[in-house]
């Protein structure tokens, strides 16, 4: 067998050229495939990432479908009965300040969200500490993403992008002013019809700028709200009330303040994954707008799963190509060698050494193009790293095209079993060949 082993890599070196060229195909065959299925796979883990950070996917979020009628508002009776549901951990009502914000020279419009303090522990925080009930004057905890969100009032450069990017805000002051920008005609909203007073609200007659402590952020990136400890909230807002009207509650049909709390919505933690679907249906059967990430994250993981299969069809494409060259190389041995092989079987080589013979030079070009192969993939990684890292305005050095050990091993063993599958028929018709026909000719 030592000699049939010799006699391929003789071979192969007197046919330079040719097995050059079969191996360039299966190299590009490979890297294609490679590339391709990295960048779906990271482009997958990458996106799905982003669809988590935006919030829990055992989280649900429920809106009210009106706020002209008090049987449709989200109100503490309802946090309550919600509470009883099967399969729901935890009931968070939010309630929002819309207004207004000033840090440094820097603005923003983003409110205040009022959540209760046991939502709160769920975040994961960059540095200070969960903002705590203290009277009317609220305690803020910002949300990393908040510094895309503002802007320098001369330049209008986001603070993301400034010098001062990497500056605590935690222990900073923040100026915040409700915004008066709301319905505030009563006879207008009298004579309005049903569809037009939907959503009505109480207004803040000046707008003025109070001072309000920031104790924390988050470490998420997609996070852009502005938290505070919602009983709080409540007090500050009443504090700020007009005419009895608080600022962001909704009014009724004669532009009267319901005489309970109604929140903007409220976030449902249910206790499993597998029973978010369930959950939200019900909320949903009760008249509510649900929004979930769970189905979000559903949807991203169908698109991406195109995307992969498309990618890996063009790859499988250049796969196919390399196969073809494999058969017609190993097939154009056989006619040339038909000579050597009925010599060598007169010599008392039998079918299987012939055989074999033609599937070790498959098999070493497909092993060295698989090799070629994996090893051009990872500089077209490499490539594509420093341009999508560069697109998404990442911090330089941030990887993500990782390719994992199991596809790089994968592709290296599936490029020699291609490889010596393509030589089969070619190595098959060479063992038949007749000693006597083949010195014939």
């Amino acid at each position: 067998m030592g000699y049939i082993i010799k006699l391929s890599l003789s071979n192969i070196k007197l046919r330079k050229f040719r097995t050059v060229l079969t191996i360039i195909g299966i190299m590009i065959g490979v890297m294609s495939i490679v590339a391709m299925l990295t960048t779906g796979l990271n482009a997958k883990k990458t996106m799905l990432e982003d669809v988590e950070k935006t919030g829990s996917t055992k989280e649900i979020i429920i809106y009210p479908q009106s706020t002209h009628r008090k049987d449709r508002l989200i109100t503490d009776s309802v946090i309550t009965k919600l509470e009883k549901m099967d399969n729901v951990e935890g009931v968070y009502p939010v309630l929002t300040a819309e207004g207004d914000e000033k840090i440094g020279g820097f603005v923003a419009w983003e409110g205040i969200t009022g959540v209760p303090t046991e939502y709160m522990d769920y975040l994961s925080l960059k540095e200070g500490n969960v903002p705590e009930r203290n009277g009317f004057r609220p305690e803020l905890l910002i949300g990393n993403g908040l510094r895309s969100s503002l802007y320098n009032e001369k330049t209008w450069q986001q603070l993301s992008k400034s010098v001062k990017k990497d500056d605590t805000l935690a222990g900073k002051k923040m100026d915040f002013a409700l915004s008066n920008d709301v319905q505030n005609d009563e006879e207008e909203m009298a004579s309005s019809t049903d569809a037009e007073a939907d959503g009505a609200y109480g207004y803040n007659e000046s707008q003025k700028y109070v001072k309000l402590s920031i104790v924390g952020e988050t470490d998420n990136e997609y996070d852009y709200s502005i938290y505070t400890d919602i009983d709080t909230l409540k007090m500050f807002l009443k504090k700020e009330a007009v005419n009895g009207k608080i600022p962001g509650q909704p009014l009724d049909k004669n532009c009267q303040p319901y005489n309970i709390w109604a929140y903007d919505r409220a976030i449902i933690r249910v206790d499993s994954v597998d029973n978010v679907k369930h959950v939200s249906k019900v909320l949903s059967d009760m008249g509510y707008q649900v929004v979930n990430n769970l189905e979000m994250l559903e949807n991203v993981t169908r698109t991406i799963n195109m995307v992969q299969f498309i990618l890996g069809a063009l790859g499988a494409i250049a796969a196919v190509v390399a196969v073809i060259g494999i058969v017609n190389t190993m097939m154009t041995a056989v006619y040339d060698r038909v000579r050597e092989i009925g010599l060598l079987k007169m010599l008392g080589s039998d079918s299987d050494d012939i055989s074999f013979m033609f599937l070790f030079e498959s098999a070493l070009m497909g092993l060295v193009g698989g090799v070629l192969g994996v090893g051009l993939a990872l500089l077209v990684d490499i490539y594509i790293n420093k341009r999508l890292v560069e697109f998404m305005e990442m911090p330089v050095g941030t990887w993500i095209m990782t390719t994992p050990w199991w596809l790089i091993l994968g592709a290296i063993v599936t490029s020699v079993i291609v490889a010596v599958l393509a030589g089969a028929f070619p190595a098959r018709w060479a063992s038949k060949i007749k000693p006597l026909d083949a010195i014939a000719q």
